[in-house]
């Protein structure tokens, strides 16, 4: 396959995102609506104390479902991001003096489109800690037995003497498995460790709300940006101009 194929086709990609960008701002705000009951974090902490009662163990079904929509729809931005920057780097002309202007376009939305996926890249990375961190938190509580296994593998060598062969080396080896169950240390549960658990669900429950929110703008300035100066970007010196290694004139339109 050929640049100018490439390029083509980059195009392409492009310009189906572009056109079906408001559809996915609107499906994601309406994803948002559904999956984010609570309005402020200490309405959501309260509820996560209520859900929780007894059972600290089990999962947070609200914030679990908002991870879910989150991050799909942080990695479908990147993803369509990558995309756009590609296909403004393909369409960037053979260097040359003057007319520079729509070049110029492109590189500042490089920029822009660069830093905003750098931002969902972080947002992406950080909200992945949150089970190992939760994790933690349930198993600082007293009262839950833990179980644990060792294992222990013993060795043995002996020598015998005499026989139908002679003398011979004889290794054995024997492994066993033990079972420890610790037992809670109280019966009561900590309600101090439950409001903790609480208020990291709620502390994660805000930074995905925020981090959808935040993709929703930057994606809505995105598209914006692509609209009022899409033919710059994707003809910075005019549409005559073949100046893209693809054998056409390098005419300065």
């Amino acid at each position: 396959m050929s640049i100018a194929a490439l390029r083509t086709e980059s195009s392409t990609a492009a310009k189906a995102i572009l056109s079906s960008g408001v559809d996915t701002l609107t499906s994601l705000s309406a994803a948002l609506s559904a999956a984010a009951p609570y309005a402020d974090i200490s309405s959501a902490e309260s509820a996560f104390v209520a859900a929780i009662g007894s059972d600290v163990e089990k999962s947070n079904d609200v914030v679990d479902g908002l991870y879910t929509i989150v991050r799909d729809a942080l990695v479908m931005a990147i993803g369509n991001i990558r995309v756009l920057e590609k296909f403004i780097g393909l369409r960037v002309p053979q260097m040359e003096d003057g007319n520079n202007f729509g070049v110029t376009v492109q590189m500042m939305m490089a920029k822009l489109l660069k830093e905003k996926r750098e931002q969902l890249e972080k947002s992406l990375s950080e909200t992945s800690k949150y089970y190992s961190s939760r994790a933690d938190a349930i198993d600082k509580f007293n009262h839950i037995s833990k179980t644990s296994k060792v294992e222990t593998t013993t060795e043995s060598t002996g020598k015998s003497t005499g026989g139908k062969d002679g003398d011979s080396n004889t290794t054995s080896s024997n492994t066993s498995v033990e079972t420890k169950t610790a037992t809670g240390s109280v019966n009561k549960i900590d309600a101090n460790r439950v409001k903790s658990l609480a208020a990291l669900d709620a502390q994660m429950y805000c930074d995905l709300k925020f981090a959808l929110e935040g993709m929703v703008d930057d994606y809505l300035i995105i598209l914006d940006n692509f609209e009022k100066n899409m033919d710059k970007l994707e003809h910075p010196r005019g549409k005559a101009y073949g100046g893209y290694g693809s054998g056409g004139s390098s005419m300065v339109y």
